[in-house]
């Protein structure tokens, strides 16, 4: 999550949620663990719907 802090675009979704939280004023874990809880959401949904599209 720390690559995505340094590396990501500012239009990034995954980035803009984190810095969103770090505003917030939440601890470094707190807003560390949702960031990769919603980045592994959209890698989930990403990969599932290009499978999907393999079988069909």
């Amino acid at each position: 999550m720390s690559v995505i802090l340094q590396r990501s675009p500012a239009d990034e979704p995954v980035y803009q949620f984190m810095d969103r939280k770090r505003a917030e004023g939440k601890p470094y874990r707190v807003y560390m663990m949702a960031s990769a809880n919603k980045f592994l959401r959209i890698y989930y949904a990403t990969v599932k719907q290009y499978l999907n599209s393999l079988e069909a």
